[in-house]
């Protein structure tokens, strides 16, 4: 997979005899670039982005130097410094590198996979220039990167709900496990209850069944009691009868 990635531009000092000031700055901002470009070639895109820095803060409103800032700064991985440069390069409206600082700008939203961004970005380079066929290449590149990454979103959206159905099935499954424990261990309880109530129902029969025995055998001693109460006093009775008789008897006799 590869981008393709639009080159630097190389100030050429032009002379004139009419303006010596500006021609001094015009040769000192050339210098400076060119030796920005060289460590840009030689990739050493540090000292090349600190070259282009110092030349756009000298005339920030050279769009060139912002976009050679730019893609130094892109080359050493600072993605959104090196927006900001192209940003401030398309500001101005005439800059006739518009095609190549919006292609680059949408490199920069390629790489860090913001491809609906990078579509924008190759398609206003290609408005600018539509003859630009890096920039047409790179926009079909980030519309398929655009589809696989949609269809990869999809796909973890569907793993995320399968997953989401997955684990609340298992909820679902824990929560009437607990519940059918729960009644589980109800129904044991109540089961327990039932036979410590029926185990003491039992015990309070057989206590009354044994006070009913104790009290027929207090009834019965009672009962065999006062029979021998009776008989006693039936023979004392006798006794004293037989006795009566007898004095009697001895009465008569001697009458």
């Amino acid at each position: 997979m590869k981008i393709f990635m639009r080159k630097l531009i190389i100030l050429v000092f032009v002379s004139t005899i009419f303006h010596l000031s500006a021609d001094m700055l015009n040769y000192d901002k050339a210098l400076s670039n060119l030796k920005g470009v060289k460590y840009y070639n030689n990739g050493d895109y540090g000292k090349a982005d600190s070259l282009f820095n110092e030349n756009a803060i000298k005339y920030p409103d050279d769009s060139r130097l912002h976009y050679n800032q730019g893609n130094a700064k892109y080359k050493n991985g600072q993605l959104e410094d090196a927006e900001y440069s192209y940003n401030l390069a398309l500001k101005n409206n005439k800059f006739k590198q518009r095609s190549e600082a919006l292609q680059n700008l949408g490199n920069v939203k390629f790489q860090q996979k913001d491809y609906q961004s990078a579509i924008k970005n190759y398609r206003d380079a290609l408005v600018e220039d539509p003859d630009n066929m890096d920039a047409r290449f790179n926009y079909e590149l980030a519309a398929r990167m655009l589809q696989r990454q949609q269809e990869q979103k999809q796909n973890q959206q569907q793993d995320s709900d399968k997953e989401n159905e997955e684990e609340k099935d298992k909820q679902d499954q824990q929560q009437q496990q607990k519940q059918d424990e729960q009644k589980q261990d109800e129904k044991q309880e109540q089961q327990k209850q039932q036979q410590q109530e029926e185990k003491k129902s039992e015990e309070q029969k057989q206590q009354e069944k044994q006070q009913m025995k104790e009290k027929e055998k207090k009834k019965e001693d009672a009962e065999k009691i006062l029979k021998a109460l009776l008989q006693k006093e039936k023979e004392e009775m006798k006794k004293e009868k037989q006795k009566m008789n007898v004095d009697k008897e001895k009465k008569g006799k001697y009458w």
